[in-house]
């Protein structure tokens, strides 16, 4: 139940959930405010969400309205003639110029989400060491998973990086720690009829196998070589996540 919170206390909770979600989160430079409802839910700020971050949009327009929105340092708000955009930024991060949501298609956004995982991280490292763009995604024709439900068709299986120079793939292995939505995922059933999660190793096997057979370079990449939060995401140390790297890939440079 959401506790009965005066007004300046619940602007301190939102403020102190806030700047956790950073400290947890030291890859994020921003978010929209919706985001982090569940946060604020948890932890008794509101009790429930509604159409997507309702109870904190009232809080902030309330203090729009009463022109305090300093109240919360860390919000930044994006005006146009029809809405308004409410984000929290990072202490000493800057909002990229002309960014609202709303105005950006879902194929923006996608690649903004990309760009912004551990994955894509790590391969930027290996384009620098290797000094080589990697081909992201990358497939090849004669790499395909199972047949599709109606048994006609089946989907290209993409592989993280390809380096065509150096006739290398890098993959990465299997995050052991999964967050409980995670596990039901994998758990779920797939049109082959084995669980998502069995599939994703039959398609890691098939891979590999074939990769072999075709003779390119498979390197694997573990998360778990790097360190990272309590998030399980990487710090992003630059300078000790390369000389990981280095190690892993010597044998190409």
């Amino acid at each position: 139940m959401e506790r009965s919170l005066k007004a300046e206390d619940k602007i301190a909770q939102i403020n102190k959930v806030v700047q956790a979600y950073f400290d947890n989160n030291s890859n994020i430079d921003w978010i929209p405010a919706k985001q982090i409802m569940p946060e604020l839910v948890k932890e008794g700020v509101f009790a429930k969400d509604q159409k997507k971050g309702l109870p904190l949009r009232k809080v902030l327009r309330d203090l729009d309205q009463k022109n305090v929105l300093d109240t919360i340092p860390l919000l930044h708000v994006e005006r146009t003639d029809k809405a308004i955009y409410w984000y929290f930024v990072k202490e000493g991060a800057k909002f990229p110029e002309n960014t609202a949501i709303s105005t950006v298609s879902k194929k923006e956004k996608a690649k903004t989400i990309r760009e912004n995982t551990d994955e894509f991280y790590i391969i930027n490292l290996c384009d620098e060491i290797l000094k080589q763009k990697a081909s992201r995604k990358h497939t090849f024709s004669w790499l395909f998973g199972d047949l599709h439900k109606k048994g006609k068709t089946r989907t290209l299986l993409p592989l993280a990086a390809f380096y065509e120079d150096l006739n290398l793939v890098i993959e990465f292995a299997d995050n052991k720690n999964k967050t409980e939505a995670q596990q039901v995922k994998l758990e779920a059933l797939t049109a082959s009829g084995v669980t998502r999660g069995v599939q994703i190793e039959k398609y890691n096997k098939r891979r590999k196998d074939m990769l072999a057979k075709k003779a390119i370079n498979l390197s694997v990449i573990d998360y778990s070589l790097f360190e990272t939060n309590n998030k399980n995401r990487l710090v992003r140390s630059k300078t000790e996540d390369v000389i990981v790297l280095k190690k892993i890939l010597k044998k190409y440079l």
